[in-house]
């Protein structure tokens, strides 16, 4: 049987996705809303494969989109097919269950190591384009710091490091940082954050923990900047930051936003080495 593609909700990505699909002979359809649900889940039904976003879901309940009206993730797991392949990113456990006893294959992105190594490189590239857009300063005048050294805190220090930029890395791990000063980065303990933010102009999170409350803000300078690039719990409270006099720059679906097309092509990269059906 020829297969058939559905991708659902989601940002430019699954768009981009879309459109490469249909380039490489592949049907697809990307709904990026559907008011009737029959129509919804006729078109789950149908299909060989369904791609969802990257993240899944923002709160457990809808699928992720760039729009106010999105999916239910009820709605796409009570319509789904043996067989069917289901790709998608950050499934929870009992996701992955859910998506298993309807006897379909769950198929994450977030587990898959070369797509999330792209997938940080796109960030950080976001990440310089928002810097970009909001600071009137040269790259190279500008102090910044950058907390956690993983996929997303690596890439994205290093490259504002090649770019010009004085960057320190604060990182809880003594592994985290040794790796950090290796690749010519300064590094420091989270325990030192208050002596390193005052020279700080710039600080982009990158770790899921509350790092930066507000008795650590307090030492940060008013007018610094803010960059958010971590999921839930994030690594301060958007409120207190502004509170504080710090700009705050929200900073999730970068790659979504700056290069979907080079995501959908890491995507697809991911879906052909775990699936036959695009071949």
């Amino acid at each position: 049987m020829e297969p058939t593609f559905v991708l659902l909700a989601g940002d430019a990505r699954l768009r981009a996705l879309s459109e490469l699909l249909q380039t490489r002979g592949v049907r697809a359809v990307h709904l990026s809303v559907c008011r009737c649900v029959s129509v919804l889940q006729s078109q789950i039904a149908a299909s060989t494969a369904l791609v969802l976003p990257v993240p899944l879901s923002r709160d457990g309940v809808h699928l992720s989109c760039s729009g106010e009206e999105c999916i239910l993730l009820s709605d796409v797991f009570d319509a789904l097919q043996g067989g069917q392949a289901v790709f998608g990113g950050g499934f929870s456990p009992a996701q992955s269950a859910r998506i298993e006893a309807q006897g379909a294959k769950a198929a994450d992105f977030l587990k898959d190591e070369t797509f999330v190594l792209k997938n940080a490189a796109l960030t950080a590239q976001g990440a310089l384009r928002l810097l970009l857009e909001h600071t009137t300063r040269a790259l190279g005048t500008l102090r910044v710091l950058v907390s956690g050294f993983g996929r997303v805190g690596s890439a994205t220090a290093m490259l504002l490091r090649a770019a010009g930029c004085n960057v320190t890395v604060a990182a809880r791990r003594e592994l985290q940082r040794t790796k950090a000063s290796l690749s010519g980065l300064q590094a420091v303990p989270l325990s030192a954050l208050p002596e390193v933010l005052p020279q700080t102009d710039i600080v982009i999170n990158t770790v899921p923990a509350p790092l930066f409350p507000a008795e650590v803000l307090r030492h940060a300078k008013k007018d610094a900047l803010y960059l958010e690039l971590a999921s839930a719990p994030f690594g301060a409270k958007e409120a207190e930051v502004r509170a504080w006099g710090m700009h705050y720059v929200p900073g999730g679906g970068l790659p979504g936003r700056f290069c979907p097309d080079s995501c959908a092509e890491a995507m697809l990269d991911t879906i052909q080495a775990t699936a036959e059906i695009t071949r």
